[in-house]
């Protein structure tokens, strides 16, 4: 799972400073492939869509762009090689940002060129998001001295600088009144409760086995409840991870108080990257999921300095999803980062259920187990 002492506290303060410096660590050189080609190249592999979010990235085959074209109330996302122009990777995802597009009056290049002309440089990024209910086009400019501009997304004007929301790292549950069995909104913490995600990684049939066990561990203080997920690859154990989870009573929030992770190779365990425990080494918990969700809302997942650091943004309330288990409406649609690496996920979770998806995956059986 994606989702802290003195270091903690200076991540959290550092949090929106580490997003846009990011860019900064980029080759400065020109690529071959610049910003409106990587545009023009991606509406045209797509063919159609509406622009919404480009950003070179450094990937482990070298620079490439990511391209973001809304379809109604899903995402396609095109992955172009910024040396040759090549398409690399495409996506279909169910992340709808539609509310966005249908706010926004200022083409995606248009707000590009404004930020260029008071900022000249690279542009290395371009996203359309809503902030308090408005259209914003943040621009990120490499060169000399980079630059992050927003651009009103009605008016195409230059907006003044104002810094992201950091993600909340201390919440009003350390105060106690966890339950290990019980309902979150968006996820049951009940033993016997299990739901299987499939479906394809890397040209390899995955599974996500999530299974709620009749097991409890004491963590930091507190009766957590295990939750087994278990990743397989073309019918391979690759993962296993025991997650300890508890419900507040307070507030309804799931509250994450580590793992231990069991990683496979050729079925014997080879490492144990990203476990960590709630009251070891600094750590602290961290939400899984609020009990009373918000668009814009940011929040550490997990919180444990050195080795887990995964923290989620909610960015939709009202996302729906078919899949082989059937059609869920409602569904909170969440992007899942780190503040250790590069790169996001989106994952839905169904109102009664749990997750429906991640990534690739979809929601294809749950239930009791056994039933």
């Amino acid at each position: 799972m994606l989702a802290r002492a003195t270091a903690c506290l200076l991540l959290a303060a550092c949090a929106s400073y580490q997003e846009h410096a990011a860019h900064e660590h980029l080759p400065s050189a020109a690529t071959r492939i610049d910003f409106p080609v990587a545009l023009e190249l991606g509406l045209q592999h797509a063919g159609s869509g509406t622009p919404f979010h480009v950003e070179l990235e450094q990937g482990d085959e070298g620079l490439a762009w990511s391209v973001d074209l809304a379809r109604g109330v899903r995402t396609f996302n095109v992955v172009i090689d910024a040396a040759d122009g090549r398409v690399v990777e495409t996506e279909d995802e169910a992340e709808d940002h539609s509310a966005a597009i249908a706010a926004c009056k200022v083409p995606l290049w248009h707000a590009v060129e404004t930020a260029l002309a008071r900022h000249p440089g690279r542009p290395v990024e371009a996203c359309l998001r809503l902030k308090a209910g408005q259209p914003v086009i943040t621009v990120e400019i490499q060169g000399d001295a980079p630059a992050s501009v927003q651009v009103d997304g009605v008016s195409g004007a230059l907006l003044a600088a104002a810094a992201e929301p950091a993600y909340a790292d201390t919440f009003a549950e350390a105060q106690g009144g966890w339950t290990s069995v019980g309902r979150n909104p968006y996820f049951v913490l009940e033993p016997g409760w299990q739901l299987v995600l499939e479906g394809e990684e890397d040209g390899e049939a995955a599974r996500l086995t999530i299974t709620v066990l009749d097991q409890t561990r004491t963590v930091a203080g507190v009766e957590t409840r295990v939750v087994e997920e278990r990743e397989e690859a073309d019918g391979e154990l690759v993962e296993v991870s025991r997650n300890y989870m508890a419900i507040s009573s307070l507030t309804g929030a799931l509250g994450y108080f580590g793992e231990e992770v069991d990683i496979y190779e050729d079925g014997r365990v080879v490492k144990h990257d990203g476990a960590w425990l709630a009251g070891e080494a600094g750590a602290r918990f961290g939400l899984l999921l609020p009990g009373s969700p918000r668009v814009g809302a940011r929040f550490y997942q997990e919180v444990a300095p050195g080795a887990a650091l995964d923290r989620a943004e909610i960015t939709g309330l009202s996302a729906t999803l078919v899949t082989p288990a059937g059609r869920f409406e409602g569904c909170l649609q969440v992007r899942e980062s780190s503040a250790l690496e590069r790169g996001s996920e989106v994952k839905l979770h169904a109102p009664g259920i749990g997750l429906v998806q991640e990534e690739h995956l979809r929601l294809v059986r749950y239930g009791r187990k056994g039933s």
